[in-house]
């Protein structure tokens, strides 16, 4: 039997190697078909031909010298290698492929052909050679060099067109693949020489290690170079990894209380790699039940065996977390181990990525496609939003489809949204059902440890350890009631306390809160309101506060006057625990209650003594504007007296104030907004007026909307205007230190010169080194000290630990937009937005028509029914300029208007906005409905945000439907925020009468057309809340029977009661139609049925007329409701008179 000498065993691994890189065995066999140079000279004839009538002839003669050199060394190595014909292949296969590639654009066509002239020029001439070298082994070795470079030289190739987006950012990523193709180069040029001289196998073997060292050089670089721009991208990001919170449970979850969940059979079949039956389980509970550490548990138990991504949502969070938020996590989780997935998530557009749901989920899905066994766990869904987390939920719907490998954890409580979208899908297991063992175990080891730490003696510690077993049984399934409670019983003085505690327990947890506030509210006067602002304060605070902010906030004394001169020095740190109880935790330095039930009893109406939430929002409000007053008049200082004040703490809430004072106050001025507070607000206009203040030209604003203080106030109203104007200007995000002098005369307030002063002092004490500085200011502003320069970043008062994260932080404000035009500065500096950039096109770099003309010369030649077929596929490309030269070419002036609107309609589609206004008709009084229409589906948010204020109000009844279906949560906020802007009434058409808008927009047949579309029906929710205060009674009465008349839908139903409708309507107005309730009564559905019964618990009136004549309605969705409910409507209503006090019983 033969064997391979080891030139063909060198180029045997060259091939082999090759194949593995090309990855796709299609591409692989097609690259054996074209196995000859005939093939190659083929495809440049017919690229030629293609090229010329359009008036883009190439040089192609350029690559003579590379085909005719490889065609000598492709007959060398057959004649003296005896290379097999698919070895042969692989030297014409794969270039016949690339320049196909390429000449898809002519641009990258030419610098391909540059490339391989000069591949061309530095492989030798192999027919002269071949009469002079010998046949030794040496030789025959050099020559398989040749080899591996030209199937380098083609793996860098195919390596950079078979990414997803090389036509679009063409001139971003070529630079990089020059890079790995120059070395090549100069590895065939050593090679050459080689040859020329008497060539020895130490030469050989020193110019193979060198050459493998050259790519693994590249490797290592690139890897860096890519890790940090993904470092970069996911700061910019800057998604929550949650991986702090994990810990967080990791470390307090007690031994043994998990275990029952990791035995279970269905956690274990949805575990099993080999079965399919459990995709999705749903863990469900009470509140308080464990559920978030039993997620944790499951989280860290699946890491073990397969590839883990999770979210814990929160209460705390509501504001923030979304659908969207999530969805980042997840990728970000994914793509941190995942080189491939990082080098995807980088060619990905940035804008889309930030602000897209849709676009986010299909790079999850490309992930998830081909990662095998995935599990996601997302904890505490029902503490996020009911309109985000339908969102959610339906995106999950989507991965689960298209990702046969992934597996699904919720955890929730047993919600009706969430129990309508999961029926049927996921297998439950009910937590608080099961965790009965896991509760004794958790009660005995705690208190087992507490006791042993004090000291008791032996009776005594048996006494109370035997005392605390009623504990399990009152706790009835919930592991916070046992924290709670043994919380409780630790902070105790006495064992006379503990013993009367125990003797008595709470019988729930609603009655053990109840106990702890009562103690509370039982203090004396100055504690007793101190706790009461601090529970308020942690419920109505935008972002959680500080251990160090609370404290600074309670010590303030707010006065009207303004006769305080002073900010008060906290010298005693407090113990918020010890002073209100197990009720609230410090996480990360932050105050917030242990859970979304504290903060639901705290703020409760039916709680004697409750907090009034509105009421904490003022005194917050009121609390911060005091304190801003007080620091304001420091703005004279020197800069050694600022820095003396940093150190001993007076600036601990001036960053927290800066950032959130305006949301407080947002908040606070509602229709009876508090006189003081006015006051407070004026002195601080006074002490803070900023005299180099620039009034914008732009005279678009916030919604901000105040009558009563703009008539009361004027004065006020106009700074706080101006103020709301500043902090939601669109370049806040490029703000900083660096360029301050461009913005910060944009405050008509000195509040941001005040905080970059303090802000820089910080810093140069925080990088000082000194210890005892470092010390101090970790006690007066906690540990995260080091702080991003950009104003508006949250980052900077909620800074980073070390200054190696700020920096690795600060590095990343990137810009990813580029100017299309490559001789603009901003094509490599960028602009942070996408319309921004698309801004500064149309104003800068539109040019003159007598420029468009002279630049126009491509498309001269052509007659209008050629410009057709171009017009298209220039708009599909997105060539701006490309459109721009041939609509003013002279065959251009004559397309004909369909030619236009058609590409417009097509540049719509597509979400390009540029395009969109490029194509716009000079006549046009409107932009048609057809393109706003386009606009929203096309998920460009800066798209729609141009497209939607140009809504007709005759428009809003179809747009609505075309709104509710937008896969962007982003471009529908911004329809509701366009909702918010019509007049009271509008014409449907010419021959109608007006109407009311809102009654047109949210008519029967949009009810009946988002039925059992949970995420719809929860955007209408949403909507008819923001627009609560526009609705008058009587069209919340026409909204409700239209309801009744349509879906039937109870959540829907019971928001608009809730935002004042009258069940009774029409005949509360005296009016002589069906109320909702007989409406509903002619529906036999189960939706009919549940609204029915709502109603007549309601107190709905069961009979038409006060006579009794009437009788009663007999519907034929009241006769059978029965079957739906369990009772009749005689029934219900009778369970309605006997919740009745006996004075109201009819």
């Amino acid at each position: 039997m033969s064997t391979s000498t080891p030139a063909q065993q060198a180029l045997e691994h060259a091939q082999q190697v090759f194949r593995n890189k090309v990855e796709s065995p299609n591409i692989y066999d097609e690259i054996l078909s074209a196995g000859t140079i005939e093939e190659v000279y083929k495809l440049t004839n017919d690229i030629q031909s293609k090229l010329a009538p359009q008036g883009k002839l190439r040089h192609l003669a350029k690559i003579k010298p590379f085909l005719d050199r490889l065609s000598e060394y492709a007959s060398v190595i057959e004649v003296f290698i005896q290379a097999k014909p698919d070895i042969l292949a692989l030297l014409w296969g794969p270039i016949k492929i690339i320049l196909h590639w390429s000449s898809q654009i002519s641009s990258v066509l030419d610098k391909v052909v540059d490339i391989l002239e000069k591949v061309g020029y530095a492989l030798p001439h192999f027919a002269k050679m071949a009469q002079t070298f010998n046949t030794s082994d040496a030789v025959m070795s050099a020559l398989t060099l040749y080899y591996e470079d030209i199937i380098d030289l083609y793996a860098i190739f195919f390596h950079f067109f078979r990414k997803t987006r090389w036509k679009q950012f063409f001139e971003v990523l070529w630079p990089n693949c020059l890079k790995k193709i120059d070395p090549v180069i100069k590895n065939l040029e050593k090679h050459s020489l080689l040859m020329k001289n008497e060539v020895t196998f130490i030469d050989i073997q020193e110019a193979r290690e060198a050459r493998a060292r050259t790519p693994e050089q590249l490797s290592r670089a690139e890897a860096s170079q890519q890790l940090q721009r993904f470092r970069a991208l996911r700061s910019r990001v800057s998604p929550d990894l949650y991986d702090s919170r994990l810990d967080w449970f990791r470390n307090r979850c007690v031994s043994g209380c998990v275990t029952w969940l990791l035995k279970d059979g269905e956690f274990g079949e949805w575990m099993d790699p080999n079965s399919n039956n459990t995709t999705y389980i749903w863990l469900q509970g009470i509140p308080g039940a464990g559920k978030t550490y039993l997620s944790a548990a499951a989280i860290d138990h699946t890491r073990e065996h397969h590839q883990t991504l999770f979210a814990f949502i929160s209460h705390r969070m509501k504001s923030s977390q979304s659908a969207l938020s999530i969805l980042h996590s997840l990728v970000f989780q994914a793509a941190e181990d995942d080189q491939s997935f990082q080098a995807h998530l980088l060619d990905s557009k940035e804008r889309e990525l930030q602000g897209n749901t849709s676009y986010v989920l299909e790079l999850l899905k490309t992930v998830l496609s081909t990662a095998g066994r995935t599990h996601i766990i997302i904890d505490g869904l029902d503490e996020m939003d009911e309109y985000e987390r339908q969102i959610l939920l339906k995106r999950f719907d989507e991965l689960s489809k298209d990702c046969s490998d992934l597996r699904l954890m919720i955890s929730s409580r047993a919600e009706d949204d969430i129990a309508t979208a999961l029926q049927d899908k996921a297998t439950a297991i009910r937590v608080d059902h099961r965790n009965s063992g896991s509760i004794q175990t958790y009660i005995d080891q705690r208190w087992e440890r507490w006791l042993a730490n004090q000291g008791f003696d032996i009776a005594v510690r048996k006494e109370l350890f035997q005392a605390v077993s009623p504990i399990l049984a009152k706790a009835n399934g919930m592991f916070l009631y046992a924290r709670i409670i043994l919380d409780n019983l630790e902070q105790m003085n006495t064992i006379e306390e503990i013993r009367d505690e125990l003797r008595a327990l709470p019988n729930d947890l609603e009655g053990a809160y109840h106990r702890i506030f009562y103690r509370i509210n039982a203090l004396d006067n100055t504690l007793r309101s101190k706790c009461r602002r601090l529970l308020g304060w942690i419920g109505c605070a935008p972002l959680a506060m500080t251990v160090p902010e609370m404290e600074q906030g309670l010590a303030v004394k707010f006065h009207a006057r303004g006769n305080v001169k002073h900010v008060p020095t906290i010298i005693n740190k407090f113990n918020f625990i010890k002073m209100c109880g197990p009720i609230i935790e410090v996480v990360e330095e932050k105050l917030q209650f242990v859970h979304f039930t504290v903060h639901e009893y705290l703020f409760s109406s039916s709680v004697s003594d409750s907090i009034d939430k509105d009421f904490s929002t003022k005194e917050l409000a009121k609390t911060i504007i005091s304190y801003l007053n007080l620091t304001l008049i420091d703005a004279d200082l020197e800069a050694d007296e600022i820095r003396d004040n940093i150190l001993v703490g007076k600036y601990r809430l001036f960053e927290y104030g800066c950032h959130y004072w305006p949301t407080l106050i947002y908040q606070s001025l509602g229709r009876d907004y508090p006189r003081s507070l006015v006051r407070l607000l004026e002195i601080m206009f006074q002490h803070g007026k900023n005299y180099s203040f620039i009034h914008p030209t732009d005279e678009s604003g916030p919604p901000f909307r105040c009558s009563k203080l703009q008539e009361d106030c004027p004065e006020v109203f106009f700074v706080l205007f101006e103020t709301f104007r500043f902090y939601l200007n669109d370049k806040r995000s490029d703000w900083n230190w660096g360029n301050s002098d461009t913005w910060i005369n944009l405050n008509p307030l000195t509040t941001s010169q005040m905080l970059l002063r303090i802000q820089q002092e910080h810093g140069s004490l925080a990088d000082s080194g000194d210890t005892l500085k470092l010390s101090l200011l970790r006690s007066n502003y906690g540990s995260n000290l080091f702080r991003c320069t950009y104003a508006f970043c949250e980052h900077s008062f909620r800074g980073f630990k070390t200054p190696k994260e700020l920096s690795e932080h600060t590095k990343n404000h990137g810009k990813p937009w580029k100017c299309f035009s490559p001789n603009c500065d901003f094509s490599t500096i960028g602009f942070s937005t996408k319309s921004r950039r698309d801004e500064h096109w149309l104003k800068v770099h539109l040019p003159a028509p007598e420029e468009l003309q002279k630049g126009a010369s491509d498309f001269d030649k052509m007659d209008a029914i050629e410009l057709r077929r171009f017009l298209p596929a220039l708009v599909i490309e997105g060539d701006v300029d490309g459109v721009q030269r041939l609509l003013v070419s002279p065959g251009g002036k004559n397309l004909r208007s369909e030619s236009i609107e058609s590409a417009r309609r097509l540049a719509a589609k597509i979400g390009s906005l540029v395009l969109t206004q490029l194509l716009v008709p000079i006549d046009e009084p409107q932009t048609p409905e057809s393109i706003i229409r386009l606009a929203i589906q096309s998920q460009d948010v800066d798209f729609a945000k141009w497209a939607i204020p140009q809504t007709e109000p005759e428009d809003c009844v179809n747009m609505m439907k075309v709104a509710l279906s937008s896969k962007s949560e982003e471009i529908y906020t911004l329809w509701e925020d366009y909702l918010t802007t019509l007049p009271p009434t509008v014409k449907p058409g010419p021959s109608y009468k007006e109407r009311v808008t809102l009654e047109i927009i949210f008519n029967r047949t949009l009810f009946t057309g988002i039925k059992n579309n949970p995420m719809k029906e929860a955007r209408v929710k949403h909507t008819l809340r923001r627009l609560g205060d526009r609705f008058s009674t009587h069209s919340l009465g026409v909204l409700l029977t239209s309801v009744a008349k349509s879906s039937c839908s109870l959540p829907l139903a019971k928001e608009l009661i809730a935002l004042g409708a009258s069940i009774e309507f029409p005949r509360d107005e005296k009016g002589t139609g069906l109320t909702a309730l007989h409406l509903a009564s002619k529906n036999t559905s189960r939706e009919a049925a549940l609204l029915m019964r709502y109603l007549i618990l309601k107190g709905a009136a069961v009979q038409l007329n006060t006579s009794p004549a009437n009788g009663i309605w007999s519907g034929k969705g009241a006769k059978e409701m029965a079957r739906w409910v369990g009772m009749t409507w005689g029934e219900l209503h009778d369970q309605y008179l006997s919740s009745l006090p006996e004075h109201e019983r009819k």
